[in-house]
């Protein structure tokens, strides 16, 4: 963008600033293109593979995204998200923290430490239901995927948004 300005004409400079303030919402607008692009990314990524992740009991996980502004937030939501997110079971490798701020539960400390035990355990869905026999799962890394995707795409959407 290039504005040619009169320094001794008020016009303009009155059509400086027009431009000026015209070009500052057109970028706002972009941003917001952009970092729901991202989130929907993020969205797109993170449900996927909470879609195909390998889970005996009901997989009730959903993934959405909030938008304010120039801020979005990919949230996954359900009962077993944790599980599915970073594992269970001893059969499994842990959940792999670095570079992250959270640490999960090791595998086999939650609830009554039943995911210790090498030869697997059983669950039940609901009551009367029939007991399932497990060795726990392997962490998806739904999210983290999700992020590293989106931070691998930044400047790929940002070209195609500022084209």
């Amino acid at each position: 963008m290039k504005i040619v300005i009169d320094p001794f004409d008020r016009k303009s400079i009155e059509n400086a600033i027009k431009q000026v303030n015209r070009y500052r919402k057109e970028f706002e607008a972009k941003e917001k293109e952009f970092v729901r692009r991202l989130g929907e990314l993020g969205v797109s990524v993170a449900s996927s593979i909470y879609g195909m992740s390998d889970y005996d009991g009901v997989n009730d996980v959903q993934v959405t995204m909030q938008q304010n502004g120039k801020n979005v937030t990919v949230i996954a939501f359900g009962e077993t998200v944790g599980f599915i997110e970073f594992g269970t079971g001893v059969r499994y490798p842990e959940w792999d923290n670095s570079g992250m701020e959270y640490t999960p539960p090791k595998h086999g400390t939650y609830g009554e430490g039943r995911g210790k035990s090498p030869h697997g355990w059983f669950f039940k869905m609901s009551e009367g239901a029939a007991a399932i026999h497990t060795y726990g799962n392997p962490p998806a890394e739904a999210m983290r995927t999700a992020r590293d995707t989106m931070v691998e795409r930044v400047i790929q959407i940002a070209r195609e948004v500022w084209k």
